[in-house]
Formats: C-alpha cells, sequence, structure tokens
C-alpha cells in the first residue's frame, strides 16, 4: 500500500531492490535472491527497476516480480536505453512494442515508465521528442529525466502537459531542482552529488539533508494525485535508509500539522 500523510500518497522507495550491499543490511545474510523483492515490498510501496533500462525483461520475470509483490504495490520501469541513447527516439516502433509487451505482465503494478533522456539530447532536439510522445500509449503513465538545462523552459513543460507526461524533479547536478508538475503524477529522484563521497555518507546525518525535501514533496502531492520518489544512492544500504528516513520526515511532518 502506498504511504500517506494528509490524505495525500507517496509512493517512496529505491532504484532497484537486488544491490548486493545491502545484505546484512535490508537483507540477511543468509537470505535467497528470489526472496528479496518480498523483504523489500515490506518496507517499500514502490521500485523503481533499473534492470529494463539496460534489457527488456522476459515475460516470466515480470509475471514473477508481479506474483511476489502485494497488492497495491507500484513498479516503475526505465524505458530501454536503446531507444532513448542509442535511437535517440528515432525509429523506435518495433523497441517500443516489445517493451510494452514485456511489462504490461505487471498490470495494475505498473506505476510510470520513466524515459531517462542523454545528457547530449538538447532542446534542439524538441521536435524529435514531440514526435515520439505522439507514439507513447495513451493508456500508460510516463515520467521523463532530461539532464540538459536546455530543457528548462515554458515550451517544455507545456509539451509534458499536452502529452500528460509527468517532469522528473531531480535532486542531481546535471539540473538544478525545479519542481513542476504536469501530469496526474509528481515523480521525484535523488541522485545524489558527487561533492558528498559515497563511502562517507554514514558520517552524515541523512535527515538533515532530506528534510527540505518534505515541503517539496507535499507541495507536489497538492497539486497531483500522486507522487512517487526514488533513492539512487546504492551504496551499503544508503538507499533504503535514506527512503526510510523519508517517510518518517513526512509522518513527522503530518503529526506536527506542517
Amino acid at each position: 500500500m502506498p504511504f500517506e500523510s494528509d490524505h495525500r500518497i507517496y509512493y517512496l522507495g529505491t532504484s532497484g531492490w537486488s544491490h548486493r550491499d545491502w545484505v546484512g543490511k535490508l537483507y540477511p545474510l543468509d537470505m535467497p535472491f528470489s526472496d528479496y523483492l518480498e523483504t523489500y515490498a515490506r518496507h517499500f510501496p514502490a521500485v523503481e527497476i533499473e534492470h529494463t533500462f539496460y534489457d527488456i525483461p522476459a515475460p516470466q520475470a515480470v509475471r514473477a516480480w508481479y506474483r511476489r509483490s502485494p497488492d497495491g504495490f507500484q513498479f516503475c520501469p526505465c524505458l530501454p536505453r536503446r531507444i532513448t541513447h542509442e535511437l535517440r527516439l528515432r525509429d523506435t516502433d518495433r523497441d517500443l512494442t516489445d517493451f510494452i509487451s514485456a511489462i504490461t505482465g505487471l498490470q495494475e503494478k505498473l506505476g510510470p515508465i520513466l524515459l531517462q533522456l542523454p545528457e547530449n539530447f538538447r532542446v534542439n532536439e524538441q521536435p524529435q521528442l514531440a514526435a515520439f510522445l505522439d507514439t507513447l500509449p495513451q493508456d500508460m503513465q510516463f515520467a521523463i529525466e532530461f539532464r540538459h538545462g536546455s530543457w528548462l523552459k515554458d515550451s517544455t513543460y507545456g509539451l509534458l502537459n499536452a502529452h500528460r507526461l509527468a517532469w522528473v524533479v531531480v535532486d542531481a547536478p546535471f539540473l538544478p531542482r525545479t519542481p513542476r508538475v504536469t501530469a496526474d503524477a509528481a515523480y521525484v529522484r535523488w541522485h545524489g552529488h558527487p561533492g558528498i563521497g559515497q563511502r562517507t555518507r554514514h558520517e552524515t546525518d541523512p535527515a538533515a539533508s532530506l528534510r527540505p525535501w518534505v515541503a517539496v514533496l507535499r507541495d507536489l502531492a497538492r497539486q497531483a494525485e500522486r507522487v512517487y520518489g526514488f533513492v539512487r544512492n546504492s551504496y551499503s544500504g544508503y538507499a533504503p535508509r535514506d527512503g526510510t528516513v523519508l517517510m518518517e520526515l513526512l509522518g513527522e511532518a503530518r503529526e506536527k500539522g506542517h
């Protein structure tokens, strides 16, 4: 079930669930790999599927994900990089059809599908992006992450609004934090910053760095029906830790009436 605060719905989690660094933290040392997803889903209501960025999953794998997750759980698969990075959104009909066919096995547990654009995909390619968006199934949700500042303009937001595509709010070095709602769902990704060493994160207070995001999430929730958010700092179990802290902070804000 989603995390709820003040009657607003949040699907928070991490990017992926099978990181080996999480063994001994989120997962017991002797736990079989096949039990990871079921254990993960006891802590979080949603997950971003990184695997699909690299390869289209086999139908039997998708059915297993569905079977091993509880009712109300949400999967947000990444669109394959062949479509976004290799083909750069051109001549994608066959690959897109194959991908959609595979992930429909998630049924009602399918959340927004994430399009991650390359860093060198700039606003001068907006006509190609618009043509690609016209090919997307209308009965599915999509979110898009831009990685170049040239997209920070009203014409971009208008394009996403017209296609009901969620703008991805990022905590990352490649774009400033830009909270926008362009669809029924809002979408946030916490990438982390190179200035904060992955291997020294345990020395910092995660609540201190994440607390400013509570107001952002609540503001997004006032404008959207649902808010999805995923932490990507997978090293040494920090992603599940930070995801848990976010939900705790949202819960505290609810109790204080903020």
